[in-house]
């Protein structure tokens, strides 16, 4: 009878022992290891995701250049897109052209960017077109063809990257205008740009993006276009903007 009380009094002790020693590594591992927690978190209180921002890339158009206020076209647009959360960031650069924004793309940080972006505008080929109007001036010594078409060929390789970094952002590119028109070659670069369009709107179409041709928007220099007349008057950079907001969707 001893002998049994005492094998019951052994194993109870072990059975105590080991509980005891089970609770303490338990306790330790809430320590060293602490169990992660779980919040429930109200839809309407998630942080916005990364694809709200809106991306302007491109050249001086794009920067606003020769808007009295320096708000040009995208200002207007990141001003409607913010009432719906929308950030804005502005990658252009004044007096790029298109193999400058071949080579901005190669940027790790530009590519992230794009990457995250849901809405996203350009203006570029003008500076490849015009190059500060040398080649208006001194047209018939220029080996204009040869410039198209390697700006075309840029134009193309953008379009194609960007869709390739990002393949649901609404892509809006704003084609060219001339901005020469009264010089003695301006008719001749009326068919230049108007040509260059036809063809980014072809480039476009196979990417998905949209295009603006605000050919038709400079007819009065004096007017139309900012007091270097080159640039975009502050009432032909609205007519940008408001084009822009109509295609968002």
């Amino acid at each position: 009878m001893k002998n049994r009380k005492w094998y019951a009094f052994l194993i109870g002790s072990i059975f105590l022992t080991g509980t005891a020693l089970y609770g303490l590594w338990i306790g330790y591992q809430d320590i060293v290891h602490p169990p992660e927690r779980t919040l429930s978190v109200n839809e309407d209180a998630r942080p916005a995701p990364e694809g709200d921002v809106f991306v302007a890339l491109g050249d001086s158009l794009t920067r606003g250049v020769g808007s009295t206020s320096g708000a040009g076209y995208v200002q207007p647009v990141s001003r409607a897109l913010q009432e719906d959360g929308i950030r804005s960031q502005n990658l252009a650069v004044s007096g790029a052209r298109t193999e400058d924004l071949l080579a901005q793309l190669e940027q790790p940080e530009v590519r992230r960017t794009i990457e995250n972006a849901r809405y996203i505008t350009l203006t570029i080929g003008g500076n490849d077109l015009f190059n500060r109007g040398e080649n208006v001036d001194n047209f018939d010594s220029v080996d204009i063809t040869q410039v198209v078409a390697d700006a075309k060929t840029n134009l193309n390789t953008i379009f194609t990257e960007i869709r390739n970094l990002n393949d649901s952002a609404q892509i809006i590119y704003i084609a060219l205008y001339n901005p020469f028109q009264d010089n003695e070659n301006g008719e001749a670069f009326n068919q230049l740009i108007l040509d260059w369009n036809a063809s980014a709107a072809q480039f476009a179409n196979a990417q998905r993006i949209d295009v603006i041709d605000p050919f038709a928007y400079v007819s009065d220099v004096s007017r139309d276009l900012a007091t270097d007349q080159f640039h975009p008057s502050d009432r032909t950079y609205e007519k940008f903007a408001d084009d822009v907001l109509f295609l968002l969707d």
